[in-house]
């Protein structure tokens, strides 16, 4: 086995006749196929949309022409590397560009390995060439997500010196249920702009700022002051809230964002010591006067707020693991 080390990133020599950088004019439309042979089962309605726009963008030769030129800038269609084998690409490893608090970095993405060269080592040596590209270009960093189940790939990752840093898991409403009654001495209310400090707080807690690649939070669609309207007015994005009260004690804030994509998003604010009842307070408010055949999602830390959230109708789609890697 190859000693990957942070300082000197090595890719074994008798790879170079199968590994190599991708080619979108040639590749783009073959990495879709391979991804979604691999991981179909598994995407939501996001992944395969963005399966389809590269399947687009393989068949535009204009567009092509221009991202080829900027292979390691643009962001779709990605950069990364390719094995190939027998006249046939087996595997793929998107390596996306993105800033890491103001300083250089890459994501790590799509993968995969054709389940009938599986267990070679492909993905090992893609993941080790990406490694090298990122040092090589001056990162400071280098993120990928993991689903939980899948511990062969969570192994390799490991062995490259990948470390977790947070669990996330996707999760979405279901088919409509039974009301569930507000508990006795918990009361939803319009939030108010007093509400706003302690759900900021929470917020800054449940949503991390320095990963907005993957969350993108815009502050600005929450802010109750006359800035964060005026912001709203100009950008035709609003926010419903809705806040759960114990005693004249703030519990908990809910947010609701429409999309013209698959899903409406949840922003679910809630303290270190969650308040169960006020939690399924919220999420039941949410589902009645949220009426609309949009599905619902929300993002959350795994394991947190777990039995709220199936009591309330909604299902975890997956669960993700962030791992980083630090040069």
């Amino acid at each position: 086995m190859v000693d990957y080390m942070v300082t000197d990133i090595m890719v074994p020599a008798l790879v170079n006749r199968h590994l190599r950088r991708l080619d979108m004019r040639r590749d783009l439309a073959k990495v879709a196929d391979l991804v979604e042979l691999c991981f179909y089962d598994t995407l939501d309605p996001e992944g395969k949309q963005y399966l389809n726009e590269m399947r687009r963008a393989a068949q535009n030769p204009s567009f092509m022409g221009w991202a080829s030129g900027l292979i390691d800038e643009a962001q779709m269609p990605p950069s990364g590397y390719v094995w190939e084998e027998d006249g046939r690409l087996v595997g793929n490893l998107s390596l996306i560009p993105m800033s890491v608090q103001g300083k250089k970095g890459y994501m790590i993405a799509n993968v995969a390995t054709h389940p009938e060269y599986r267990g070679r080592g492909i993905a090992m040596t893609l993941t080790a060439a990406a490694l090298k590209h990122a040092q090589q270009h001056g990162a400071v960093s280098v993120w990928l997500q993991v689903r939980d189940d899948n511990p062969s790939a969570i192994h390799i990752y490991e062995v490259n010196q990948f470390k977790e840093r947070m669990r996330r898991t996707s999760w979405y409403r279901g088919p409509d249920h039974a009301e569930l009654p507000i508990p006795v001495g918990v009361s939803v209310v319009k939030r108010q702009p007093s509400h706003w400090a302690l759900q900021r707080e929470w917020l800054k807690r449940i949503y991390p700022i320095d990963l907005p690649w993957h969350i993108p939070f815009d502050w600005n669609l929450f802010r109750p002051d006359v800035w964060g309207k005026i912001y709203r007015i100009f950008t035709f994005e609003f926010l419903h809230h809705w806040s759960a009260e114990c005693k004249g004690q703030l519990k908990g804030v809910l947010s609701w964002s429409h999309s013209t994509g698959f899903t409406d998003t949840l922003w679910l604010a809630i303290p270190e010591e969650m308040d169960e009842e006020a939690t399924l307070a919220l999420l039941s408010k949410a589902r009645k006067e949220i009426r609309q055949g949009q599905p619902l999602s929300l993002n959350f830390p795994a394991g947190v707020a777990d039995d709220v959230l199936r009591q309330t109708g909604f299902y975890p789609h997956q669960t993700l693991i962030w791992m980083e890697y630090k040069f």
